[in-house]
């Protein structure tokens, strides 16, 4: 079981045919995803419609879900955002790092399409799930 990104859902519901998209078309007909709940809130902030919007929850909902765990997972982000800082990488966003918080808690490889993502991966012990777009 993985979890996804949003970059890799992205992916995902455009049917680019990357190497992402591809992984994750895989594990969900699988069944091999869980979903992040800050995922899902990209997701569905990132909607154009109302449409839209109810076209994603009705997909998103028939995945597990790992809810965010607010005193260990936010504590854990920022723990992650000053670890990279030490070796010279600044993260982008505090939700970037706390998506790979998550993903260290679960045990699970991550998959991306962002190449923000390796450094944090790197950081936080955490594998890249085969067809993450790499440095």
């Amino acid at each position: 079981m993985l979890v996804a990104d949003t970059s890799a859902w992205v992916e995902y519901l455009r049917a680019t045919g990357s190497p992402s998209h591809l992984a994750l078309r895989t594990a969900v007909t699988s069944g091999e995803v869980l979903l992040l709940e800050p995922v899902k809130a990209e997701l569905l902030v990132g909607a154009r419609s109302n449409v839209e919007v109810r076209e994603l929850r009705r997909l998103l909902d028939g995945f597990d879900i790992e809810l965010v765990h607010p005193r260990d997972d936010f504590e854990a982000a920022a723990d992650l955002y000053q670890r990279c800082r030490t070796v010279g990488v600044t993260p982008r966003g505090l939700l970037d790092c706390l998506i790979a918080a998550m993903a260290a808690r679960t045990g699970r490889p991550l998959l991306h399409h962002d190449r923000d993502l390796t450094p944090l991966a790197v950081a936080a012990g955490i594998a890249e799930a085969p067809g993450s777009l790499t440095v």
